[in-house]
């Protein structure tokens, strides 16, 4: 027994210091038991938060997509403008055919004008 207290005389303050030193290596890598759950609880709720996120790009993507379903494809744009391109032509032609009948008019009106003077 006079051993051990011997050892513990001339050793006891370097026990201490490396038992001090493995406490406070094992106090920085583990964590307590209220600091796992607070982080715990942390994550979920931040995962919370990014699943609702998540459901307000779903919702707003679904109605793009409804928006879009309504839209023209490429073909039928292409359709229209080549029908609308069509009509443009017809629109002159018939401006060109017209032009007869106006100047028709035209003269049309002056005769009535020169009638209703003679009178």
């Amino acid at each position: 027994m006079t051993d051990v207290v011997a050892f513990m005389q001339n050793y006891g303050s370097a026990l201490v210091l490396i038992s001090q030193l493995a406490v406070l290596a094992i106090a920085t890598k583990f964590v307590t038991r209220t600091d796992h759950e607070r982080a715990i609880s942390s994550l979920d709720a931040k995962f919370v938060r990014s699943v609702e996120k998540i459901d307000k790009v779903e919702d707003r993507v679904a109605a793009l997509e409804n928006e879009f379903r309504h839209l023209p494809d490429r073909g039928s744009v292409h359709t229209i403008q080549l029908s609308l391109a069509e009509l443009k032509g017809e629109m002159r032609a018939m401006g060109e055919q017209l032009k007869p009948v106006a100047a028709i008019s035209e003269r049309l009106q002056e005769f009535l004008l020169e009638q209703a003077n003679r009178r």
